[in-house]
């Protein structure tokens, strides 16, 4: 009697490991449970166990085993048949699987032994055989759902959509067949009847999250789309890759840093998955942001990943002549890409890349153009709008970049860009009060932006506000340690504050970080003659004076 109460203890705490994933643990508890006796009964059941937490540790064969043991038991213990046949069809090992298939349809008729039986037919590309035996089913069989959708899976076009229809017409919420309905209306472009079907199932299913997220991305509600890519990944980050639509609605709105880090743990998982299909876009989209954060070396690097054969090697070769701009031959590049806007007026890579040719040679004007032709084709682009409006600050066209605003922020009022450019346009206007609220709404809505801090700083500065412009500059140093204007807006607050020793310190990591800055030097030895240190006045003094001379030199 003891016995069998430590025994039952024994299979209570390894289910309790179980729940919490502690796989060999359990499996260790049962190990001893079944050493307590030899009631037959008794060790179907615990083998039984084994080989599901075995299932769980991915020792298939010694899963097998140990329902194997349990069957020579109790030849008819459908749940170790069963396990049996699932490990022959993960394993694909599938003529063994057949093998079972066979004989539990034989010993059994029931929806499950065919949906077994016809699974295993299917991955064995015997479609034709499946559709013949469903053909002489009876009809309690026939309009098992799990059955009709194995059957849907082998057909095409309107036959599938009718019979993912006839499933939902039984179980409404049978969640494959609305997921594969979803689809079909997602491709379609029916996205009311997407989100319907979406709504059929379970909250926490990753795909039917995806495609919600499609949607909201579809209809510019960025925020939603980012907040649903981002619940699908929590629940599945590793059989369906979700970052890359992430991705690219983070570069919809502007958001590269994002966009960035989700592009990388996309190719990764490719990578790793040794899926190629669609590395070259990848390559182009990465490309494509790391040039925008002027990384060029490492944008390079992707575009020249690109395979020679790939549909998108020409638009990578329009990319690369932003880099041929940005570091070598100005003049070639532009006139490159001026000959390629001649011959084609609708390639917005090309549009983009001609802009951001005009942007970088300070030409505003043909900027702008460039971009409201990009607009012309996708008039709901974001990133188009934002560049427009903060290049018409650029040209001090300040009264119709604010009425841009207006009209954007009457769509995308959560949208953090927008608030740096008015931040900008009021901070050009000398309204520093209004320019601190529009910054302070930024970090609202992005609170991991080094520069939104350091602009912060800069007008809390400005506004004589020293120790919070401290406060805000820590903030950005701290996202962002590899900035000099960062340290050298920290040694004016503390200047001001008149803790000297620490305004030095700052503005020497400045220069360390941008020696060929000369306000930095200054800056350096303004402080140093407020310390009234000799040796430091003395090496400043020549550092600005040897700056000075070489500025003069390459003017």
């Amino acid at each position: 009697m003891e016995e069998n109460k430590e025994k039952i203890e024994l299979i209570k705490k390894s289910f309790e490991l179980k729940h919490l994933k502690k796989y060999k643990e359990a499996l260790e508890l049962l190990y001893k449970a079944l050493e307590y006796d030899n009631i037959k009964q008794d060790n179907v059941e615990l083998l039984s166990q084994i080989g599901d937490l075995h299932i769980q540790l991915k020792n298939y064969d010694r899963a097998l085993d140990e329902f194997h043991k349990a069957l020579a038991i109790n030849k008819h213990h459908q749940y170790s048949i069963q396990k049996c046949y699932d490990i022959y069809c993960q394993t694909n090992r599938l003529n063994k699987a057949l093998n079972i298939a066979q004989k539990m349809t034989e010993e059994n008729k029931t929806p499950q032994s065919y949906y077994n039986y016809f699974k295993v037919l299917i991955k064995l590309d015997k479609a034709q055989d499946v559709i013949e035996i469903f053909n002489s089913l009876p009809d309690e069989i026939k309009l098992d759902t799990d059955i009709l959708y194995l059957i849907s899976t082998l057909c095409n076009g309107t036959k599938k959509k009718l019979l993912l229809e006839k499933v939902l017409s039984i179980n409404a919420y049978h969640t494959n067949a609305n997921l594969d309905l979803a689809a079909i209306e997602f491709e379609n472009g029916n996205y009311s009847k997407v989100i319907q079907y979406c709504l059929n199932i379970e909250d926490d299913n990753p795909i039917a999250l995806y495609y919600l997220g499609m949607v909201e991305s579809k209809n510019k509600n960025y925020t939603k789309a980012i907040d649903l890519f981002s619940s699908a990944i929590k629940l599945d980050n590793d059989n369906h890759n979700f970052y890359y639509d992430l991705a690219k609605t983070y570069c919809d709105i502007a958001w590269l840093d994002e966009a960035l880090c989700a592009m990388k743990k996309s190719i990764n998982l490719d990578l790793a998955k040794n899926n190629t299909n669609n590395l070259d876009e990848k390559y182009f989209l990465i490309g494509w942001i790391l040039i925008k954060q002027n990384k060029l070396q490492k944008a390079l690097l992707n575009l020249n990943s690109i395979d020679k054969n790939s549909k998108i090697y020409e638009n990578a070769q329009i990319l690369i002549q932003i880099i041929n701009l940005k570091s070598m031959n100005l003049s070639l590049a532009k006139k490159h890409l001026e000959e390629l806007y001649e011959k084609e007026k609708d390639n917005t890579v090309l549009l983009d890349t001609l802009a951001s040719v005009y942007k970088e040679l300070k030409l505003y004007k043909q900027a702008i153009k460039i971009y409201m032709d990009a607009l012309k084709i996708d008039p709901n682009s974001i990133y188009y709008t934002l560049e427009v409006i903060d290049l018409l600050i650029d040209e001090k066209e300040y009264n119709e970049a604010l009425n841009m605003i207006e009209k954007f922020s009457e769509k995308y009022q959560n949208c953090a860009n927008i608030y740096n450019s008015l931040t900008r346009i009021y901070y050009r206007l000398h309204d520093l009060n209004n320019a601190l609220n529009s910054i302070n709404k930024y970090i609202e809505l992005d609170s991991n932006n080094a520069e939104a801090y350091y602009f912060k700083g800069l007008i809390l500065n400005d506004l004589a506000n020293y120790e919070d412009a401290r406060k805000s500059i820590y903030n950005a140093i701290k996202l962002n340690p590899n900035i000099a204007k960062y340290y050298y807006q920290m040694a004016r607050s503390y200047l001001k504050l008149k803790e000297y020793k620490n305004a030095l310190l700052y503005s020497k990591e400045a220069i360390e970080i941008d020696p060929n800055e000369i306000s930095y030097k200054k800056q350096a030895y303004e402080i140093s003659l407020l310390i009234g240190d000799k040796n430091q006045i003395e090496m400043y003094k020549n550092q600005l004076e040897r700056s000075e001379k070489i500025l003069k030199m390459s003017r």
